[in-house]
């Protein structure tokens, strides 16, 4: 059975994945939408562009004189005009009427070409009109009024073309479109799936933090429970004085108060929790008011003045000087510990046994401590997260000639 973390973070992924589908779909299909709708539009006026215009030109080329007598030469001496790819119809608009002007071999058998000049006239100039012949072939109709010399209108313009070049260009609009939507419908489905694992990193993360934060914080609580425990027993079976026996209990309720602390502390900073109120203040004086009087720990500074946390940075030069004094205090050199403050950076350095070159790299870890270290390994990892706190670094390096050397960086 998977573990209630995993189904939780799958049913969150599933969850997210959804959501970015539905919205990329939707965005999808609105697109599309959109584009067939304009790609028809246009295309229908474009099409019915072209037939005015070709109304427009027979309206020029052709003229009635006083008689009323309809002249066409010029219009029969433009090329491509009447025998083009649309039909040209001239109806007369008398009370006999008649036809003027028709297609050689007309494109669309027209039942009453008479009745369709009345209709597209009742449709406005700019109107275009649709209909079928008798053969039931679809054509688009372009009407338009023409006048003699006494502007009076004499006769109607008919043009009909074909619209099945237009919807074959429609059709194949919306094939293509629709290929290329579903294409990005998939590449949205996949990156969906991509960017919500990839979202889910974070949280992943903070889960197995947590767990390893959990069972480190298990393990070192363990040992001064144990010993607590074995403390009891002793002072229960009188084999030690009752008075020594509580004086050990005191000592190791007192450790494991501090590591209680720490294990708090390096919750809070690490949840952010307790977010780093900074303040314009003097650096050099900040650490001397931590520095130890009763231990041997000489101290050198240059005035800086920085915008720091007050109560984190003293824990930080708090735990940097206390792990420098226990490893000190393992060297044979007879060196004190040395604190020196330049600019924006604190340096502790002690001739202890230095860092092992093993474990350089993973100290700023919580419970990553050297072998034979006494500490929880918490300080290193403390310090650690309030430098980032800061927008600085801790860089831990090993002396020549032995010890270690720490910088806090702000």
């Amino acid at each position: 059975m998977p573990r209630a973390r995993d189904r939780l973070l799958r049913r969150l992924h599933l969850r997210l994945t959804a959501i970015w589908t539905a919205a990329w779909l939707l965005c999808v299909a609105a697109l599309c939408t959109v584009a067939i709708l304009t790609h028809a539009r246009l295309t229908q006026l474009d099409l019915a562009s072209n037939l005015r215009l070709r109304a427009t030109a027979v309206y020029g080329l052709a003229w009635f004189d006083a008689e009323g007598r309809l002249h066409d030469d010029m219009l029969r001496k433009e090329p491509g005009l009447l025998d083009g790819d649309a039909d040209i119809w001239i109806i007369d608009n008398g009370l006999t009427p008649r036809v003027l002007l028709k297609p050689a071999r007309p494109r669309f058998d027209l039942a009453a070409p008479f009745a369709l000049a009345d209709a597209a006239m009742s449709d406005g100039p700019e109107g275009l009109r649709e209909g079928r012949d008798r053969n039931g072939r679809a054509y688009l109709l372009q009407g338009k009024e023409t006048y003699d010399d006494h502007d009076r209108a004499v006769a109607t313009i008919l043009v009909l073309a074909d619209p099945s070049a237009r919807d074959a260009a429609q059709a194949a609009f919306v094939r293509w479109t629709l290929l290329i939507a579903a294409a990005f419908a998939a590449l949205g489905i996949v990156v969906g799936n991509v960017l919500s694992r990839r979202s889910l990193r974070p949280a992943i993360a903070s889960f197995e933090q947590q767990e390893r934060f959990l069972a480190a914080a298990a393990h070192e609580l363990r040992t001064p429970v144990a010993r607590l425990q074995a403390l009891c027993e002793t002072a229960h079976d009188g084999r030690e004085p009752a008075e020594q026996v509580l004086g050990k209990v005191e000592r190791v309720a007192g450790q494991t108060a501090g590591l209680v602390d720490k294990l708090l502390l390096l919750a809070r900073l690490d949840a952010a929790a307790a977010p780093a109120s900074k303040e314009p203040v003097r650096l050099d004086l900040l650490v001397e008011a931590v520095i130890p009087e009763d231990r041997d720990v000489t101290f050198e500074a240059t005035q800086s003045i920085v915008d720091a946390d007050v109560r984190l940075i003293q824990t930080a030069v708090r735990n940097l000087i206390e792990n420098a004094l226990v490893h000190a205090a393992k060297g044979d050199a007879n060196e004190p510990v040395a604190v020196t403050v330049e600019a924006n950076k604190i340096i502790v350095e002690d001739r202890g046994p230095g860092f092992p070159e093993d474990l350089l790299a993973r100290l700023r870890e919580p419970f990553v401590s050297g072998p034979g270290s006494p500490g929880s390994g918490l300080g290193l990892s403390i310090v650690q997260h309030i430098a980032q706190l800061h927008g600085g670094e801790l860089r831990l390096l090993n002396r020549p000639g032995g010890g270690a050397r720490v910088e806090l960086i702000l």
